[in-house]
């Protein structure tokens, strides 16, 4: 008997510490089953008191059946509690069982009824309950885990261990040893389950952990907590992805690290703030920069943590890349702002320099530059951020032959070198990997294009200075005008992987709005040209009216006097005083001529002869006189160009456009200098005109005069053609020369370019058009030593008397034999008088009763072989009226001295 009372004891001891352990476990974990097995144990400890009771007072039976009750109460509970465990539901017929057991035990001991007719049943449930069990346990129990077998295996063989007790418990020297075996089985059966919850536990914390970081892998977003101190303790590896650091790189940091110095004192005053306060914060924006050297933008969230004591610890929160948000946010911003910078009114130029600024602040650009046409090249317009050196080395685009001659391709047009100049030409192969549809050329490795084969590289003579300078990335975005390629947009940045096709749309989007500013500027600009070249016609207009107008009288008047001073030269020696006087009154007389002729040259009304030129030949005949004419100490170079075109106009107005510019670049140089002369020849289309309005497409042969002077601003450059306006001294200039240039150049549809910047000299280029046509072969412009002389009988018809008697005396000194008439009618009743014996009439174009055409129609009729030599002084226009100048007419400018006269006359009679 005492050793079942020791047995008990010990098994009593054994649970009630299990019971101990339960508690503590459900007061700290809350776990449902854990408080089931906690009242278990903690009824199975009251059984083995009662068992004990029992012992010591056998005539007990309320402790023989609270006992026996709670050997079957403790066994439906643990059973309830571990089928929560294993996650399943206690069958309702198994409380009922248990329910009905209890209630047969304490009739069966109340009645006196063998102790056996209780204790089989109640063993029997024990039995089949923890087998029950066990099977349950093994079933549930996951691959490795070794606690659930044991356990499982553990409920069985209590189980069969409570079958055989109603056999053995007889027994007496086995009944001690019965409970000893119970009671370690009991034990072991709750230490595994407790094993089990802690293994299950630890599996699902590691199961919850695994996804954790799945989920954190899986995200887009860049996961971190932060100490009290702001320096990271986790990062995740979307860092890598966003930042371009690896995340033990970051453990250690702090956030404002990673930012540029000033993003950093901002951010960094924000988040003290918020830390000091303890508060979560929300979506705050901040700039971060990349590994590379790029800005990154991100969108911070995060919450504060503590530890169970309420310490502050640190912030866990997220960051999401928002750097293409905000940089489509950023272009929105930017469209608008260059929008409104090119609908601003002020000069374009300005503007333009400030949309570029604009451009590489907002979208942090390293340099960028507009290219645009200037003649035939696209030098840089405007630009921030290029290197000096670079503009120089890059500024033009035209590639030059050895001499310095432009180089074309088969279609006339000229060749533009390296990357833009492939761009500018539209000559990029579209579907090319760095070509978008819209034409542009870009690139974020450059760098690659060095070891590009040259039959696989598309540009021509490519240079790559851009590479050179370690700019990686680089976008040429085309500038269009009216449907033709005028210019570029280039960006360039040091740093790889700035562009992605949705920033180069933008980028194309900022080059149609410039081009479309350029149509306005242009389109104004042409309109203000055409409405200025209006008023300079009509100011031409008044002064040729002018001119037209005095310049008969005029001319009649000086045709006298130097008539008049040509004979009375004639009739003196060089040793008589008087005719000294007699060569300055006939100079003086020239020079107003030659001044009557620049005035209808300017107003485009004088008379010519067009012939067919090789322009390089008639300035290379005038080379003597020119250097004669703009002295010693002027040097001047001559550089014509190779096989230039010819051209059909007046010589003489050549000699009048190089001796006027000559003498005005002669004039802008102080002390020494070099004026060079040069000659080419250029193909004018619609996208050159663009900003030269007064240019027609077509080929044209070219003529500049450069000088090393002076210089002139801008405001000079916009009067130099305006008649009478000189910049020299009072005396030293008529202010016609560049006016009659203008003037004869315009007359022979060419047109003129100055560039001129104070203090480096100036360069004027005439633009004549190309002559296609069969050739002409010139006038004899010679003059002989001697006038010829001839015995022709000449009917002179003139209706001015001083000209009539001046010109008359010139052609008998001449040898002639000279018939005069006042009047048309009277020329008619002269020739009337003598049938074939005119050889010449020379008249006048305009006079009062008829004019000379007219009149030489009706002497013909008569005299069909008869010549006529037509003379005026009156302007281009008026005796065009009267049908004179037509080709193969023969006319004579007045005022006209002998020795022309002479030539002219031979002319005429000679003629076959």
């Amino acid at each position: 008997m005492p050793w079942i009372i020791i047995a008990a004891i010990a098994t009593a001891s054994s649970v009630t510490i299990l019971a101990l352990v339960n508690v503590y476990l459900y007061s700290r974990y809350k776990e449902p089953f854990m408080k089931l097995w906690a009242v278990a144990w903690s009824i199975l400890i009251s059984r083995y008191i009662f068992l004990i009771l029992s012992v010591l007072w056998p005539d007990c039976l309320v402790c023989k059946q609270i006992n026996y009750l709670c050997i079957i109460a403790s066994a439906v509970i643990l059973l309830a509690g571990t089928r929560n465990f294993i996650g399943r539901p206690v069958a309702h017929g198994f409380t009922i069982t248990g329910a009905a057991i209890a209630l047969w035990t304490v009739g069966v001991l109340s009645s006196g009824l063998p102790v056996i007719y209780a204790i089989v049943p109640i063993f029997a449930f024990l039995a089949f309950t923890y087998i029950r069990i066990g099977i349950d346990v093994l079933k549930q129990a996951e691959p490795g885990e070794i606690a659930s077998r044991v356990v499982g295996w553990l409920f069985i063989t209590w189980g069969i261990h409570q079958a055989d007790y109603p056999l053995l418990r007889p027994i007496e020297w086995f009944a001690p040893w019965g409970f000893l075996f119970g009671s370690i089985v009991a034990t072991s059966i709750a230490i595994g389950m407790i094993l089990i919850y802690f293994e299950r536990t630890q599996r699902g914390l590691q199961e919850k952990e695994t996804r954790h970081l799945n989920l954190i892998e899986s995200s887009h977003n860049w996961i971190w907590e932060v100490d009290a101190n702001a320096r990271y303790t986790f990062v995740s590896p979307q860092v890598k992805e966003l930042l371009g650091y690896a995340p033990e790189e970051v453990i250690g940091k702090t956030p404002f690290d990673l930012m540029p110095e000033g993003e950093a004192a901002r951010i960094g005053a924000i988040f003290a703030g918020i830390s000091a306060k303890r508060e979560p914060f929300h979506r705050l924006e901040n700039t971060n920069r990349h590994r590379d050297g790029r800005l990154v933008v991100l969108e911070t969230s995060g919450v504060p943590y503590f530890d169970g004591q309420g310490n502050f610890l640190g912030y866990r929160g997220m960051d999401q890349d928002i750097t293409e948000r905000k940089q489509a946010e950023t272009r929105r911003e930017v469209s608008r702002e260059v929008l409104q910078v090119l609908n601003e009114p002020g000069d374009l130029k300005e503007s333009v320099q400030g949309i570029i600024e604009l451009l590489r602040v907002k979208l942090d650009f390293a340099a960028v530059g507009i290219r645009l046409q200037e003649g035939e090249d696209y030098p840089y317009w405007a630009q921030s951020g290029f290197p000096q050196a670079m503009l120089v080395q890059e500024n033009a685009l035209v590639e030059r032959s050895a001499d310095g001659g432009v180089c074309r391709d088969q279609d006339g047009k000229v060749r533009l070198e390296c990357t833009c100049g492939l761009v500018i030409s539209g000559r990029v192969p579209l579907g090319h990997p760095n070509v978008t549809p819209g034409g542009s050329f870009w690139t974020n490795d450059s760098f690659q294009l060095l070891d590009l084969p040259r039959d696989q590289d598309p540009r021509h003579n490519p240079r790559n200075v851009c590479m050179h300078r370690d700019y990686a990335s680089i976008a040429l975005l085309p500038i269009r005008y009216k449907d033709k390629i005028v210019g570029l947009i280039q960006c360039n940045d040091h740093r790889k992987e700035r562009f992605t096709p949705e920033s180069l749309q933008h980028l194309e989007g900022i080059a149609a709005y410039v081009g479309a500013a350029l149509m306005r500027k242009w389109s104004e600009e042409e309109r203000v040209t055409l409405e200025n070249q209006l008023q300079q016609a009509q100011r031409m207009e008044s002064i040729g009216r002018l001119a037209g107008g005095v310049a008969h009288d005029f001319n009649n008047m000086l045709g006298v006097i130097i008539g008049h001073a040509g004979l009375a030269l004639m009739d003196t020696t060089p040793a008589d005083p008087i005719q000294v006087h007699l060569q300055e009154i006939s100079k003086a007389a020239e020079r107003s001529a030659d001044l009557t002729r620049q005035l209808l040259a300017f107003a485009r009304k004088q008379a010519i002869k067009p012939q067919v030129l090789d322009l390089n030949e008639t300035i290379s005949g005038m080379l003597k006189m020119l250097q004669r004419l703009i002295g010693e100490e002027i040097h001047l170079c001559w550089q014509p160009g190779s096989r230039i075109w010819p051209v059909k106009m007046d010589r003489s107005q050549i000699d009048q456009i190089m001796a006027n510019l000559c003498v005005n670049a002669r004039d802008a140089i102080v002390n020494v200098g070099t004026i060079t002369i040069k000659t080419g020849t250029v193909t004018i289309d619609e996208t050159y005109r663009l900003p030269h309005h007064q240019a027609v497409p077509g080929e044209y042969v070219w003529i500049s005069v450069s000088d090393d002077g002076e210089g002139m601003d801008g405001e000079t450059l916009g009067h130099i053609f305006e008649p009478f306006f000189t910049t020299k001294g009072i005396g030293a200039g008529t202010g016609l020369g560049l006016a009659t240039i203008y003037g004869i150049v315009t007359q022979n549809h060419g047109f003129i370019e100055v560039t001129s910047e104070p203090g480096q000299g100036a360069t004027f280029t005439i633009h004549i058009p190309r002559y296609v046509g069969a050739d002409c072969a010139g006038e004899l412009q010679g003059q002989a030593s001697e006038p010829p002389r001839g015995q022709e009988t000449v009917l002179l018809v003139e209706d001015e008397p001083a000209i009539l008697q001046m010109t008359t005396m010139l052609l008998k000194n001449l040898g002639y034999a000279v018939l005069t008439a006042g009047s048309p009618n009277e020329a008619i009743r002269i020739a009337e008088q003598r049938p074939g014996g005119i050889d010449l009439l020379m008249t006048d174009v305009v006079m009062p009763e008829m004019n000379g055409r007219e009149l030489a129609s009706v002497l013909g009729v008569g005299q069909p072989h008869l010549k006529c030599l037509f003379m005026s002084g009156y302007t281009a226009d008026i005796i065009a009226h009267h049908g004179v100048i037509d080709d193969g007419l023969y006319f004579i400018q007045k005022p006209f001295s002998l020795p022309v006269l002479a030539v002219k006359l031979r002319e005429v009679l000679e003629q076959v």
